[in-house]
């Protein structure tokens, strides 16, 4: 089983180029790596709408848009988001009669809670986007160091298997990476980051 093992995996990574009269024999092996990060800010969409009186609720009242919005930047500004900082969404037109605006504003992870359990006649939160700095270079180089040190272990193994020495690498090459976006926008509050490199090392008897 053993020596089937090792045949097939010289079949299968040995790769074999010829120059002249010397011949080099390398193997190509994948290096993975990935870490959870939690999100530090969110983007939240708020819409605000007046409202109406109803004969189904018994203390329901006209409340105007103005009043609406009003209250809604008192509350907000507790938790340090001004009115500056919301972005009116343009909105096709409905057949409400009922004046309705919604808001995109961001928010720190840590006030996200409190803001959600706002209470304000007329407002709702309809969405939640959880945001993510990926343009991080430390996390980039943590991660990369993590994926040739996988690559290195899985050479090891294979060369021991084989019985030859794994030598220096000759290539490394990044197949996943996907940094240096500035933010990444996701519903959840968690998300996996993942490198992935291809390094070529040297096979030595």
């Amino acid at each position: 089983m053993k020596k089937t093992l090792q045949i097939l995996l010289v079949t299968l990574i040995f790769s074999t180029t010829i120059y002249g009269q010397s011949t080099e024999r390398f193997i190509r092996i994948i290096g993975n790596a990935k870490k959870e990060l939690t999100a530090n800010k969110a983007k939240v969409k708020l819409t605000i709408t007046e409202q109406k009186a109803t004969k189904y609720k018994e203390d329901s009242k006209d409340i105007a848009f103005e009043d609406v919005y009003t209250t809604t930047i008192a509350e907000l500004s507790k938790y340090g988001i001004a009115e500056s900082d919301l972005e009116v969404i343009i909105q096709s037109k409905t057949y409400s009669r009922a004046t309705s605006k919604s808001y995109y504003f961001t928010t720190d992870i840590n006030t996200l809670e409190d803001i959600a359990n706002i209470t304000v006649d007329g407002v709702k939160i309809t969405d939640i986007k959880y945001l993510y700095d990926t343009s991080d270079e430390d996390l980039e180089t943590e991660l990369s160091l993590l994926a040739i040190n996988d690559a290195k272990r899985k050479a090891k193994t294979i060369g021991d298997e084989i019985n030859m020495t794994i030598g220096k690498i000759l290539n490394i090459e990044v197949k996943e990476s996907s940094f240096g976006t500035d933010t990444v926008e996701s519903k959840k509050n968690e998300i996996t980051k993942s490198y992935r490199i291809a390094i070529t090392f040297k096979l030595v008897d």
